[in-house]
């Protein structure tokens, strides 16, 4: 008769050959920068649509998605049938954004935390490997990302300042004085 094993044992099977963190890592360092060239390159657009992109059924939001990435990248519409497309855009100023700015303080704790590991001599600053890899590949991804998204619509803000004519004005009151240049509304002296 064959012993069954107990949650420990099968939790043990499936850790064998190493932890959780040696399991995702390769998976997340993975899939990080399409995650965040795609979050980038589409997020104003689906912003754009509304509820019409999230309500749709996940075959069209495909679809959507695909005209959307094609559009910007090569303005190439590949799905029509009254589904949205995009143009081709190049924004060099889409390149700082929440992705990149994400990649380069993962970037820095690497650099800051290798330094204080190899200054004490300990490993006081966990994962700095892991971390820097993962941050590199959400770097390039935001960065690719934003240089193919939709620019952002600026507000232009107009300062108006009161206008005061410069002009110098020569009048004469009915007695022949001259006034040139005095303020006509204050009356006269």
């Amino acid at each position: 008769m064959a012993r069954r094993r107990n949650s420990k044992q099968k939790m043990k099977g499936m850790l064998k050959g190493g932890s959780i963190k040696r399991k995702l890592f390769p998976i997340v360092k993975t899939v990080s920068a399409p995650i965040a060239f795609l979050e980038q390159l589409t997020s104003q657009d689906r912003a754009n649509l509304g509820n019409s992109f999230s309500n749709a059924g996940y075959g069209t939001q495909l679809k959507i998605m695909s005209n959307i990435v094609m559009g910007r990248l090569a303005g190439i519409t590949p799905f029509h049938g009254g589904l949205p497309s995009s143009p081709q855009t190049i924004n060099p100023s889409g390149v700082l954004n929440k992705w990149t700015n994400a990649g380069l303080i993962g970037l820095g704790y690497k650099i800051i935390g290798s330094q204080i590991n190899k200054t004490t001599g300990m490993s006081l600053i966990p994962e700095t490997s892991s971390i820097g890899s993962i941050s590199k590949s959400v770097f390039v991804g935001g960065a690719l990302g934003g240089f193919f998204s939709e620019p952002t619509a600026k507000t232009i803000t107009q300062q108006s300042f009161p206008t005061t004519s410069s002009s110098m004005t020569v009048n004469t009151n009915g007695n022949g004085n001259y006034n040139s240049g005095q303020d006509s509304t204050l009356g006269s002296n």
